[in-house]
C-alpha cells in the first residue's frame, strides 16, 4: 500500500513543484534574475573547459539537478506532514 501511495504522490508533487517554479519565474524578479545569472555562469564555465572535460561538467550538473529533485520532494512531503500534524493538534486542542 505504501508503495502505491508513493507512486500516486510522486507525479502530484512533481507537478506542484513545477507550478511553484513557474509562479516564482512569473512573480519574483530577483529569482528570475538569479536563475538567469546562474545559467549563464555555468554555461561560461562549461564552455571554458576543454572538450574532454565538458562532459564531466554536464554530468555534474545532471547530478546536482537529481539531488535537488530529491530534496524538493522531501521538503514538500515534510511540509505536508507538518501541516497534518498541526491540523491534528489544533483538532485535539479545540475538543479539549
Amino acid at each position: 500500500m505504501f508503495e502505491s501511495l508513493e507512486a500516486l504522490t510522486d507525479p502530484l508533487i512533481r507537478i506542484r513543484v513545477e507550478a511553484m517554479y513557474r509562479e516564482l519565474l512569473n512573480t519574483d524578479s530577483n529569482y528570475k534574475l538569479l536563475l538567469q545569472e546562474s545559467n549563464q555562469q555555468f554555461q561560461q564555465l562549461r564552455n571554458s573547459l576543454p572538450q574532454d572535460q565538458q562532459n564531466a561538467a554536464f554530468l555534474y550538473e545532471d547530478t546536482e539537478l537529481s539531488l535537488q529533485a530529491i530534496l524538493e520532494r522531501s521538503i514538500y512531503l515534510q511540509g505536508f506532514k507538518d501541516a497534518l500534524y498541526l491540523f491534528n493538534e489544533l483538532q485535539i486542542s479545540s475538543h479539549a
